[in-house]
Order: structure tokens, then sequence, then C-alpha cells
């Protein structure tokens, strides 16, 4: 059996816990404590691979392309 002490700012380290690691705190009847490791879900990416292919290829990427030359041709000056 290991034992723990509690720092000031009251952590403990658990030599088995991996960084960033989360556990469920419950606390028993008798005093003691038990701690239990919680299984992160599956997190898909924000944004997958190949995603984004269809804003810059295809049907959207050249409605995209023309709104800019348009917005371009009002903001462009002609030399004097």
């Amino acid at each position: 059996m290991k034992t723990l002490t509690v720092d000031s700012y009251k952590r403990v380290r658990v030599p088995t816990a991996k960084p960033g690691q989360v556990f469920s705190f419950q606390p028993k009847e008798d005093g003691t404590v038990v701690l239990v490791p919680v299984k992160a879900k599956g997190q898909k990416e924000p944004f997958p691979p190949g995603s984004l292919l269809k804003y810059f290829t295809g049907k959207l990427g050249k409605e995209r392309d023309e709104l800019e030359t348009i917005l371009v041709r009002g903001c462009v000056q002609e030399p004097e």
C-alpha cells in the first residue's frame, strides 16, 4: 500500500496517472476516498483531412473567387 500526502494547494500526486488524466472523486461514508479514472469519449477532429477541400475547389470555391474579384474591383483605384 502506498500513502499519498496532500500539499498546501490540496493536490495529490498519483504515481500511475498520466498528464491530463481525469478522475472521479467518490468519498465514502466510512471516511475513505475512491478515485476512479474517467475514460474520455472519442473526440472527432474539428476539421478532418479533406473536409475543407470543397471550400477551395468546386462550386463553392468558384463562387468565393468571383465574389472576391468583385470586391477587389471596388477597392482598387486607377492611377491618376
